[in-house]
């Protein structure tokens, strides 16, 4: 991943935040790593995913159980960091990602997208990200 030399000391941590946030809730499926990072006034702009940090608890702590029972099946999320930007209060992250090619099933292609957080008081507020209804992700 690319580091920017730029970065405010209140960037460089919520890049790190967000970092540690998407590898702990995202990947691990810790579900007190949303309480430890994710604001209790949580938005989420996602048009696919119920608003909210409860809906966010709940679903971690669903896929947490999921991969108990199945600790081989295949991860939530195939993406792969490339790049954190920070702007103020904002972090980007951008990924590399398999993505289901459309017109050879079993085959991917890599595709990107990115995933948007403000920060307040060192705890996420709101998420944005490229994500639409009915698209697979």
């Amino acid at each position: 991943m690319a580091e920017s030399g730029n970065d405010t000391p209140g960037e460089k941590r919520n890049k790190q935040l967000a970092i540690d946030m998407w590898q702990e809730v995202i990947v691990e499926y810790k579900p007190e790593a949303v309480l430890k990072y994710i604001s209790p006034d949580y938005v989420q702009h996602n048009p696919a995913v119920p608003p909210g940090r409860d809906f966010l608890y709940e679903a971690v702590k669903e896929l947490a159980a999921e991969k108990a029972k199945a600790p081989e099946a295949v991860p939530h999320t195939t993406k792969r960091l490339i790049h954190a930007f920070a702007d103020g209060d904002l972090v980007t992250l951008v990924w590399d990602l398999d993505v289901p090619e459309p017109d050879m099933p079993g085959q991917t292609y890599i595709g990107y997208s990115f995933d948007m957080f403000r920060f307040e008081d060192g705890m996420i507020v709101e998420h944005w990200d490229d994500v639409r209804k009915g698209q697979p992700h």
